[in-house]
């Protein structure tokens, strides 16, 4: 075709603008973030101009179709993609390529970009080389070789060898095989998304993922796949999956497994299966569930609780199965329950709250039905037993405080249903609520509501409530400015302080079963009533029936206390020169008010009658004395080795007390006891002597006169260390060596028995492992000759080296060893609430502690929980603790001597670095008898842990067996538990 003007002028603007684009782009190509390279290779000016001929060449070739495309007709509209559909998420085809390619192919003309083309700049590396091929049968290719790397917006691909499809905007990744295995196998980073696989292919336009071979990790599990397919929106399907948490290589296989042909990972939250196997390694096992689904992330969240399984004295059970509630980030809900064969069931509602410095707390309840024997049988026993605890902790204020602990529990509950060791050896438990307020001014505020009982004898005291208000030390004559130290007058030094207190207090004392027999108080067939303290508190007939008093159950009282005291020092005492001795006299103030005073007297019967008279009435006593202490020293020159020098510190103390006898008639707080004709009743005492009986018209007044100096010593004594470095510069460090104490007091006011007993106590520690404590008391008076009463006769003798009679002494000793490592701190210890139950039982702060104070009721181990091993790391007996205490005691009351002398020991030590042991035994030499003993072991296998747990000896005797994998989440579904407990032996009513 001839050339005709028109054709060359454009063919020279086409020629001059071609020459300005290609020098133009080839600078482009090797700048643009597009398609930017990192080569760690550093580039020489001839790789530079390589890379710049090849992109003239590039541009060249796509710049030809659209100088030949000017005589061409228009191209024909552009079919639609009949492979652009939509696949199901779970089709385990090949993502379809989309519509808008990276480069226009060779024979395309040049169109408007596709709404689904790349808006992210692509960059990669290589350590080998970049290839760029053209025609291919894929279309344009481009390959990276040796530690590629490709990044794509949050997406990032690592393989060996990564193939780069331009006109499908797609990146194919593989390895490199090796006699050794695949290396540089392929690595996909998508935002918290990372796989690791054989092969690899991903879709920059759809954002979409295949893996071959995939293998991934999400917390302390690990997924396998044969295919695994990668959303956008980060949802995974997996195909031939496999879940574990055994920590493996990739050629090898897991210990156990749980293995499915289809997975499904939603929003990073859960993962669904369908129907599920357990492997133990490749071995299938009867094991099978028709689908699962597994929390695969941290933090609380709602679902089901997994169950627990065995057997105890109440059948086959099947407890601790329930639901979380995640209510909302303060609040969350737990229902737990229980089922047994033989017609038992169990229902445990638990709720938290907590505000991060505002409050916490918890609530939970607890409630079963036990039952034994056949239906209809006459020896069937139905019994409910009810156990509630609540604790609240809340900051009002900086000045204002809120706290709460109740424990609302009976001692058939924790003997026979509690599953808590400390439950079952319990013999107290109480509850409390209280209020506190202070001001800066040293004012504080106190609001109580008490409660406390006893279990074996079923008494309980309750305080409802108790106010409380004090003042802190004030000094109302210092002056606000000087007058401090020796310039301080005598008035400057008095101060004082206030404590008032103001309670209700329920005391409940229950009769004894013979007691109650004996007054008649029984049911219908002989046994005797059984009155609970809380019915007693509510129905004075009940209490009457109960205690056997027909007071008033609710006992009033308020009490002002005042201490008034002046402390200062003297610096000079005659005859002694220099001599600082601190002296403080003192007096103190109590007032009782009571709303309800006695009188008694006694019927024709001689029964007292006691006569309760309502109205007001203060009962005000004081005590008043001085006290004196000094400190001196004194220095023995001794030297042994490294040690120089004994100080010896003495603390002597004096005290004088003066109390009046506030029972005698001056007071009135006390008066005659009358007989039926109002006539005082007199005693004959033994000496011959007439004495009016007396008595007390309230509780709290101290009789007796009381005229008392008190006194003693304590006495130090230490050593000074003296070492030298290695340039010659001495070091020196006070070591205490050990304490001795007396203490002892005499009352003028007494006519017999005047010097109070002599108690002693010392204390020392033996190259810091060994700690011994020895006290003792010694009376200074004899016995009579049957020995039966003390007599005013002391038994001092000087000759004889004798200072007392011993009544009381004891010796305690503890020695504990361990490696620098301090083993023995992990292991066996009760786990926290959520430590072990998914999904969601996690707790509020990163402490592991119950919020509910008490034993934890969401803890699920029916004999003892068997927690974070702590196993060695650094081979056998690297990490071992050992402590053995010792205690020897001697009581003699009278002539009667009573003598205890037990050995405890406890151990805990690595056997090897996968085997743990630890117990605690111990002897008593006097019942000649082996004391509580437990053993426990552990082992770990590095997927399962196993523990064994017994206790050989005594009441509580039992023992268990656990195999569990490390998981948290797959803890409590395979397990293998046997426990066994005597509790109908050791636990039964």
């Amino acid at each position: 075709m001839p050339i005709r003007p028109s054709d060359l002028s454009g063919f020279l603007v086409f020629g001059f603008w071609f020459l300005v684009s290609g020098f133009w782009c080839s600078r482009y190509l090797t700048k643009n973030p597009i398609l930017e390279t990192r080569n760690s290779i550093p580039e020489t000016k001839n790789q530079k101009l390589k890379i710049r001929n090849l992109a003239f060449l590039l541009l060249l070739l796509l710049c030809v179709p659209a100088v030949q495309a000017q005589d061409r007709p228009p191209p024909l509209p552009t079919p639609p993609d009949t492979s652009a559909v939509n696949v199901p998420p779970d089709s385990a085809v090949t993502v379809p390529p989309v519509q808008a390619p990276m480069m226009p192919p060779r024979d395309a003309a040049p169109q408007a970009a596709s709404p689904s083309g790349l808006d992210k700049p692509v960059q990669f590396q290589a350590t080998d080389s970049l290839i760029i091929r053209f025609d291919d049968e894929e279309g344009d290719q481009g390959r990276l070789l040796g530690n590629a790397t490709v990044t794509y917006g949050e997406a990032k691909l690592e393989a060996y060898t990564i193939d780069i499809l331009f006109d499908k905007e797609e990146l194919r990744a593989e390895g490199l095989p090796s006699d050794t295995g695949l290396v540089g196998a392929p690595l996909f980073t998508q935002a918290a998304e990372t796989f690791a696989g054989t092969s690899f292919a991903y879709n920059m336009g759809t954002e979409r993922g295949r893996v071959v071979g995939a293998r991934t990790q999400f917390e302390e599990g690990f997924i396998r796949a044969g295919v695994a397919k990668v959303r956008e929106d980060s949802t995974i399907f997996i195909r031939d999956g496999l879940y574990t948490t055994c920590n493996c290589g990739p050629e090898e296989t897991p210990s156990y497994s749980l293995r499915s042909n289809k997975m499904k990972v939603v929003d990073q939250k859960w993962v669904y299966t369908g129907p599920i196997q357990l492997f133990i390694y490749n071995i299938p096992t009867p094991i099978w569930l028709p689908f699962g689904f597994l929390p695969y992330q941290e933090g609380r969240r709602s679902g089901i609780l997994a169950p627990e399984y065995g057997e105890d004295q109440r059948g086959f059970y099947l407890r601790n199965w329930g639901y979380y509630w995640a209510i909302n980030d303060y609040t969350d809900l737990q229902v737990r329950l229980g089922l047994w064969t033989k017609g038992s069931w169990q229902i445990n509602p638990s709720f938290r709250y907590n505000k991060r410095d505002r409050y916490n707390g918890g609530i939970s309840v607890d409630f079963i039905h036990t039952q034994s024997g056949e239906k209809g049988d006459p020896d069937q026993i139905l019994r409910n037993e009810i156990s509630l605890r609540w604790s609240h902790n809340q900051t009002l204020n900086p000045t204002a405080r809120i706290t709460g602990n109740v424990n609302l529990t009976n001692s058939s509950y924790l003997q026979t249903v509690s599953n808590n060791y400390n439950d079952n050896v319990t013999q107290t438990v109480g509850s409390s609520i209280q209020y506190n307020k202070r001001w800066q001014s040293g004012r504080s505020l106190s609001l109580n509501l008490r409660q406390s009982q006893v279990l074996s004898t079923g008494s309980a005291d309750l305080t409802l409530p108790e106010l409380s208000f004090s003042q802190s030390t004030k000094t109302p004559f210092k002056r606000e400015t000087g007058g401090s130290g020796r310039d301080q007058r005598w008035f400057e030094r008095i101060q004082y302080s206030y404590n008032g207190r103001m309670s209700n207090r329920y005391s409940f004392q229950p009769l004894t079963d013979d007691q109650l027999i004996m007054r008649g108080d029984t049911t219908a067939d002989g046994t005797p009533i059984d009155v609970a303290w809380y019915e007693a508190l509510f129905d004075q007939e009940k209490y009457e029936q109960a205690t056997g008093q027909d007071n008033n159950r609710i006992n009033f009282r308020a009490t002002h206390r005042v201490p008034i005291s002046a402390p200062f020092t003297v610096n000079r005492l005659p005859l002694l020169g220099t001599f600082r001795l601190n002296l403080s006299p003192n007096f103190n103030y109590t007032e009782e008010w009571y709303l309800e005073t006695e009188r008694q007297q006694i019927d024709t019967t001689g029964v007292t009658q006691r006569d309760p008279q309502t109205g007001f009435f203060a009962l005000r006593q004081f005590n008043t004395g001085v006290s004196a202490q000094t400190t001196f020293y004194g220095i023995f020159p001794v030297k042994a080795g490294a040690y120089q020098g004994v100080r010896h510190t003495v603390r002597p103390s004096l005290g004088f007390s003066f109390k009046p006898d506030f029972s005698s008639d001056f007071w009135g707080y006390s008066r005659d006891v009358l007989d039926a004709m109002g006539n005082p009743v007199v005693d004959t005492l033994s000496t011959g002597e007439v004495e009016t009986r007396r008595y007390n018209i309230v509780s709290g007044v101290q009789g007796g006169l009381q005229q008392s100096l008190s006194f003693g010593i304590d006495n130090t004594f230490e050593t000074k260390r003296v070492t030298a470095d290695s340039t010659g510069e001495e070091q020196s460090r006070v070591l205490k060596l050990f304490n001795v104490n007396f203490r002892s007091s005499y009352n003028f006011a007494a006519d017999s028995l005047q010097l109070a007993p002599i108690q002693i106590s010392a204390r020392t520690n033996v190259l810091g492992k060994l700690n011994l404590n020895f006290s003792s008391t010694l009376s200074p008076y004899a016995l009579n000759e049957e020995g039966n009463r003390v007599i005013n006769e002391y038994v001092f003798s000087l000759k004889d080296f004798k200072f007392g009679r011993l009544t009381q002494m004891s010796i305690r000793g503890d020695f504990r060893m361990s490696s620098r490592r301090g083993g023995g701190s992990q292991g066996f210890g009760n786990r926290g609430f959520g430590q072990t139950q998914q999904p969601g039982i996690q707790s509020f702060s990163n402490n592991t502690t119950s919020s509910l104070g008490l034993n934890d009721p969401f803890s699920t181990s029916p004999f003892g929980s068997f927690g974070t091993t702590g196993y060695g790391e650094q081979g056998a007996f690297s990490d071992w603790s050992l402590n053995v205490s010792f205690t020897y005691r001697i009581t003699k009351q009278f002539s009667t001597l009573n003598r205890t002398a037990t050995l405890n020991t406890g151990f805990d030590f690595n056997v090897t670095p996968t085997w743990k042991v630890r117990g605690q035994t111990g002897y008593d030499f006097e019942n000649k008898e082996i004391v509580t003993t437990t053993l426990n072991i552990l082992k770990d296998f590095e997927c399962w842990e196993m523990a064994l747990n017994w206790v050989p000896f005594g009441r509580f005797q039992s023992w268990g067996f656990d195999l569990h994998v490390k998981s948290g989440k797959l803890r409590e579904f395979l397990r293998l538990r046997q426990p066994k407990q005597n509790r109908d032996l050791g636990f039964g009513r």
